[in-house]
């Protein structure tokens, strides 16, 4: 039977029948794609972004090398644009903005090819129609106006199995085209924002940085000021201290006994 539909048909219907096994062919493809891609995977996507968010880049980045997909290959990127200090925010952005071109261009693949299944069969298959028709009425005319209504109704339903072939094959062509090209931009999406998280995080960092570090020279400025007035104020009561003793050897040059220990002490009084 279907055998026998595609050569009433005529040649539009051997050809619908082709691209029909290409879409059939691109929509299995893309199936295992998805799946075998990891482009669909999101479980990951909050861990990494817990370290990215604690300044853990490299926590994260060994968590994204064990992780597949899209989305885990532009979160790599961006962690090591943020890590690379001698990126300008431009080159990071160029950077990114290449790499997520690149992986929506492998999931692309083919889309081209199923959208051009999806707008073609039903115009092929009204080409199939028309020529049909033409063919039916070039007969007739060649009966001298006789009509067979069995030849006439026989010559249409041949022509307008190309219509009904064509729209087979569209329907199903195109609803596969806008779902899986819907998955595409939830993939390019969540690769975006992803991407703007992590660089606006790495903002966030830096200017912690800044500020870890003005605390850090502050604590070092008091701690420096503490051992400066520590130093000087040993320095007073040693200033002090040498006051008071010579002060005490004062006192004792100056009492009557101590005048006479000395007198004593000296080598001509021992004479």
């Amino acid at each position: 039977m279907g055998l026998d539909i595609l050569v009433k048909g005529g040649p539009i219907m051997f050809v619908l029948a082709l691209i029909s096994i290409y879409a059939l062919a691109v929509i299995f493809y893309k199936i295992v794609q998805f799946n075998s891609s990891g482009a669909n995977k999101t479980g990951f996507i909050e861990p990494v972004m817990q370290h990215v968010k604690q300044g853990e880049y490299t926590d994260a980045e060994q968590m994204l090398e064990k992780t597949t997909g899209p989305v885990a290959r532009i979160m790599r990127t961006a962690i090591r644009c943020v890590l690379n200090r001698d990126m300008s925010i431009k080159s990071r952005e160029s950077e990114i903005a290449r790499i997520g071109a690149a992986e929506i261009q492998v999931l692309e693949t083919h889309m081209r090819g199923l959208e051009l299944v999806a707008n073609t069969s039903p115009l092929l298959g009204l080409l199939g129609t028309v020529t049909g028709m033409i063919t039916v009425f070039a007969k007739l005319s060649e009966g001298n106006g006789r009509v067979d209504p069995a030849i006439l109704a026989g010559g249409i339903w041949e022509a307008l199995i190309t219509t009904v072939g064509g729209l087979v094959v569209a329907i199903p062509a195109i609803t596969a085209y806008y779902v899986i090209d819907g998955q595409i931009e939830k993939v390019r999406v969540r690769m975006r924002d992803v991407a703007i998280q992590i660089l606006a995080l790495e903002d966030v960092f830096i200017r912690n940085e800044k500020e870890q570090e003005r605390r850090e020279l502050i604590n070092q400025r008091d701690f420096l000021k503490q051992e400066h007035e520590a130093i000087a104020k040993l320095r007073d009561e040693q200033e002090k201290l040498k006051q008071e003793q010579e002060h005490l050897l004062d006192q004792v040059r100056t009492t009557p006994q101590s005048s006479n220990t000395l007198k004593l002490l000296s080598p001509s009084y021992r004479s």
